[in-house]
């Protein structure tokens, strides 16, 4: 019992004295980006043209009511009429781009599934690959519903990348999973320009000796 605890605790010793070790960092509010669409109390989300502008217009709501009575997020209410403040915009590109390519790599015959190459079995090959990327720009505006003012306008763009090669192990990611990945970036971007949000909180690794830094 005395060995193993000795062993456990020059173990702790080593750790705290040279090893990178975790340190949570400060979680911040930020005020938005956007104040004078913080400052609306109930919004409604209205129409969204161009490819993918009615599913976005979804997400955007999903968005805005999963945080619903947080941080200043708004009261979302069906009615435009009943309102303060009406979102809408036009969606601009929601597409995928390719690019094939082919290049030259190393393969053999293995002794097992991941195991090591059977001597005098490895060759070069060439594979055929494809890199896509998914693109997604939206503009997004809030108007004031008394007053007819648009009081906040801005472009937004999203991108995925995903790169395939046909002797890859695993099955390429959906196109629409790389759009749905394209229009969250967008809508994190969204969420910090029109209510206030949170930064930091994380486990960042660190030096014993900095600490204090």
């Amino acid at each position: 019992m005395y060995l193993r605890n000795l062993v456990f605790y020059i173990l702790v010793l080593t750790l705290v004295g040279g090893c990178e070790l975790l340190k949570p960092t400060e979680r911040v509010l930020n005020p938005a980006r956007a104040p004078q669409v913080a400052e609306l109390n109930s919004v409604a989300i209205a129409k969204f043209t161009g490819k993918d502008g009615e599913l976005f217009r979804q997400e955007l709501q999903a968005r805005l009511l999963s945080e619903n009575g947080k941080q200043g997020i708004f009261r979302i209410v069906t009615s435009a009429k009943k309102a303060d403040g009406v979102f809408s915009g036009q969606v601009l590109d929601s597409s995928i781009s390719y690019q094939t390519y082919s290049k030259e790599v190393e393969d053999c015959e293995r002794k097992s599934l991941f195991g090591a190459c059977k001597e005098g079995t490895q060759k070069k090959i060439t594979v055929q690959c494809v890199d896509r990327k998914a693109n997604f720009k939206v503009i997004v505006s809030v108007t004031k519903r008394k007053t007819g003012e648009v009081i906040y306008s801005s472009p937004f763009t999203g991108t995925d990348s995903d790169t395939y090669c046909n002797n890859s192990s695993t099955s390429p990611i959906a196109d629409s999973a790389m759009l749905l990945k394209a229009r969250a970036k967008v809508l994190d971007e969204i969420r910090k320009d029109v209510a206030p949000y949170y930064t930091g909180g994380e486990l960042l690794l660190f030096r014993p000796d900095k600490w204090a830094n």
